[in-house]
């Protein structure tokens, strides 16, 4: 009976008996700052936000202990021989499985043959995200807990400069280019017509001109219209002389379209590009 008692009481006061639920143990990790040393000058061309590059990764665990900071490898594409390539600067480079911030800042102002050693603090590296040890051509790489800050070695390969398209200036005038010439009737204003159009934001870095697509009707109902009404001025300027089958791209300004009046899909002042196709004529 006792011990009944006894039981009773532990179950009523948990906490007195050392039971009940515990808080979990947080385990903070600490963190290095942030460090690029440069090991070896490159020569050429420099890596700058936008370019591509070809890298060559190797990468450790930090360990505060070792004096070159390398701990257990985790992370090599000498060793597999699959060096990295992709654009700088925009956050995409890739580590063996994750993507790692802090491969933009050590890799900017790089060029070919250059050197640098890169301590990653977890921010910049994997972050709260963990990675378990991966094996590949028959080496094992390290598992990767969370909150890993990383020792990376990076050497350039290649960088290939952006292209840089200089924009074209839109038009002033509704322009009319002919893709198809129809064979049917003509299109004329007071004409009833059906059209299959899509219609795009222009865009003079474009080579089509075609930037964010806003409207189309194609895959579904046509569009049903009186040449001269109830479209915009350079819409129906573009319909004028086509013949049925007939495909036409045109370049509306603004005063020719939605002028300073803007849609949810279309800012004020925009110039418009449409891709026409003439159905019927009535």
């Amino acid at each position: 009976m006792l011990q009944f008692i006894a039981v009773a009481a532990c179950a009523a006061v948990l906490t007195a008996c050392g039971g009940g639920a515990k808080t979990p143990t947080v385990v903070v990790v600490p963190q290095p700052d942030y460090k690029l040393t440069t090991l070896e000058t490159g020569t050429g061309l420099t890596a700058a936000t936008g370019d591509t590059v070809t890298v060559q990764a190797v990468g450790w665990l930090y360990d505060a202990t070792k004096a070159d900071l390398k701990g257990a490898k985790m992370d090599s594409t000498i060793d597999t021989g699959v060096p990295v390539t992709g654009t700088v600067g925009v956050g995409v480079l890739p580590t063996i499985s994750t993507p790692a911030s802090g491969w933009d800042q050590a890799l900017l102002g790089m060029q070919p043959g250059g050197k640098r050693l890169a301590v990653l603090p977890a921010a910049l590296a994997f972050g709260a995200n963990s990675r378990a040890a991966v094996t590949i051509n028959n080496i094992t790489y390290a598992a990767v807990p969370a909150n890993s800050p990383l020792v990376y070695e990076f050497t350039m390969v290649n960088v290939t400069k952006a292209v840089a398209i200089p924009s074209v200036p839109p038009p002033t005038v509704t322009t009319i280019t002919e893709v198809v010439v129809g064979t049917g009737a003509t299109a004329t204003v007071g004409k009833a017509v059906t059209v299959r159009y899509t219609g795009w934001l222009y865009d003079g870095t474009r080579v089509n001109r075609k930037g964010t697509q806003f409207d189309s009707n194609v895959g579904g109902t046509a569009l049903a219209v009186t040449v001269g009404t109830g479209v915009v001025a350079g819409f129906s300027t573009g319909l004028t002389g086509m013949q049925v089958g007939g495909k036409r791209t045109v370049i509306i300004p603004p005063d020719q379209g939605y002028g300073s009046t803007a849609t949810s899909a279309i800012p004020a002042n925009s110039t418009l590009v449409f891709d026409i196709e003439l159905l019927t004529v009535n």
